[in-house]
């Protein structure tokens, strides 16, 4: 028998699947030109250095790698950022800045599949291209509230953070990068006992430690930006925290601040953030349901200098908040006059219901039993 598997991590989607899918797409594309963002398209493959220079090298045990003929080493894209830097610095050399972009894309990263993570999934997102200002951030973030509202969410948290705070404290530190690296994944993990475990171990100021032991559990309002005594010696962190609240200021005016937390533990995996991180989350799922941030240095590797910052949707994911959401009506025309019956799904189409025609001649008992258990039908008879 001819093997009917699918790669592991990978899936097939089915109609219902695919329409909350587009619907997300249409509503999110819909907000996003709002805003005067416009959709660009980079390829499915990237030379695995384009890759490697904008995320890092980390990176390399996640990708999808393979050769062409010509023995050049490409990996399926594993984000869309990078592709955008290296598109702008490909393409928009001499473009007036800010450039605003929008993306719908499927990417692949070689990651232990489990629900609500494969190995491809599609992400939706934006970037911002050339601007450096408080506003930028908060121009990003309030589309990211805004895009989970109308997709049809309430119960959901941004969490903000900005990582030259975590950076600067580290900085002091004298670490090692390895040290830095695996600091960095006990933060995010929230693993509070083995954090505090490897921070006995190193020979670090004391006020630092209890610092960086904290930032796991510093999760609320701005007051939690008072609880990390170590910030006032260190400059860089003190001015990280500075321009955090600068952001949170910009977004007020905006109307989305209920559903904005400062989360010290928000770091974000990638190499090349460099200031204001998020990452927006429904207890009604327990993953991320987005997430980005500022990334100031990327598209200046690609030899465009220019600030920048976005985020991307997990498509994936939010369609598992929503599958539950009631079908379209979709009427069932059938009957023993065939020109009649266009005639009706006509007048039906052109009110822009959904019609289907029976196109095997059943009576109407036989359509009613085929109906059965099908939701949001209705048969019409002519």
């Amino acid at each position: 028998m001819i093997n009917r598997k699918i790669p592991r991590g990978l899936r097939d989607l089915l109609p219902n699947e695919v329409l909350i899918q587009r619907e997300i797409e249409k509503k999110a594309a819909k907000l996003f030109s709002g805003y005067g963002y416009e959709e660009v398209i980079t390829p499915t493959f990237e030379f695995l250095e384009v890759v490697e220079t904008g995320a890092g090298r980390n990176i390399r045990e996640e990708l999808f790698l393979f050769t062409d003929r010509e023995g050049g080493i490409l990996s399926l894209r594993p984000e869309m950022t990078v592709a955008i830097a290296r598109l702008a610095a490909t393409h928009l050399q001499d473009a007036v800045y800010p450039q605003r972009f929008y993306y719908i894309a499927n990417v692949f990263r070689h990651v232990q599949p489990h629900l609500a993570q494969y190995r491809e999934f599609w992400q939706m997102g934006i970037e911002l291209l050339g601007a450096g200002s408080a506003v930028a951030d908060a121009e990003v973030i309030s589309i990211a509230v805004k895009v989970l509202q109308n997709i049809g969410l309430d119960n959901f948290k941004i969490s903000l953070n900005q990582i030259g705070i975590f950076n600067s404290l580290l900085d002091d530190s004298g670490m090692s990068f390895e040290q830095r690296d695996l600091i960095r994944r006990l933060v995010e993990n929230k693993d509070l006992v083995e954090l505090a475990r490897v921070l006995d171990t190193l020979a670090i100021d004391d006020l630092l430690k209890e610092t960086i032991a904290k930032l796991p559990i510093l999760h609320g309002g701005l007051e939690v930006l008072k609880r990390m005594p170590y910030v006032e010696k260190n400059r860089h962190a003190s001015e990280a925290v500075a321009e955090l609240l600068k952001v949170y200021e910009a977004l007020q005016p905006c109307g989305v601040t209920k559903h904005i937390v400062v989360d010290m533990g928000v770091l974000r995996g990638l190499d090349y953030y460099t200031g204001i991180v998020f990452e927006g989350y429904s207890p009604d799922l327990g993953y991320g349901l987005l997430g980005g941030g500022r990334y100031d240095n990327l598209m200046g590797l690609f030899g465009l200098p220019r600030p920048a910052t976005g985020f991307a949707l997990g498509m994936d994911r939010l369609a598992l908040l929503l599958e539950n959401q009631t079908a379209p009506l979709r009427y069932i025309i059938g009957g023993a006059d065939w020109s009649a019956m266009i005639a009706k799904a006509d007048e039906l189409r052109s009110q822009g219901k959904i019609v289907e025609m029976d196109v095997e001649g059943s009576s109407k008992e036989e359509l009613e039993r085929k109906l059965q258990g099908r939701e949001n039908c209705s048969l019409i008879f002519v």
